[in-house]
């Protein structure tokens, strides 16, 4: 007696699915992680854009290391790295911070951004 084709396929949609199933979520989680490391990176831009022009209108870096600290208040003032470079006319804040993705062990990237303000006056 032949059995019909279809009883003999069956459960092989189920399989195939359970094994490609993990590869799609690592697709999705790869690129949830991607746009959640863009979305900092834009965080630092403007937060580097207020430190420069800060110090271009004449604050201490003191004032403008505490305005970002109030600026990325959740995370703790330890996991920003910000530096002042002083041209000849224009003020550069460089702000870094370690970032990871969730799901995944270890700080895994490094994002900065370099914003520069002309200096009052020149």
């Amino acid at each position: 007696m032949v059995m019909p084709r279809l009883q003999t396929e069956r459960g092989s949609v189920t399989a195939e699915l359970a094994m490609a199933l993990p590869a799609v979520a690592l697709v999705i989680a790869i690129t949830l992680g991607g746009f959640a490391l863009q979305i900092e990176r834009i965080k630092l831009v403007e937060v580097a854009a207020v430190a420069a022009r800060s110090v271009a209108r004449g604050e201490t870096e003191e004032e403008a290391r505490a305005m970002v600290a109030e600026l990325t208040a959740p995370l703790p003032a330890q996991a920003i790295n910000l530096n002042f470079e002083f041209r000849e006319n224009v003020v550069c804040a460089i702000l870094a911070r370690q970032f990871e993705l969730p799901g995944l062990g270890g700080k895994l990237f490094e994002i900065s951004e370099n914003q520069c303000a002309r200096k009052m006056g020149l």
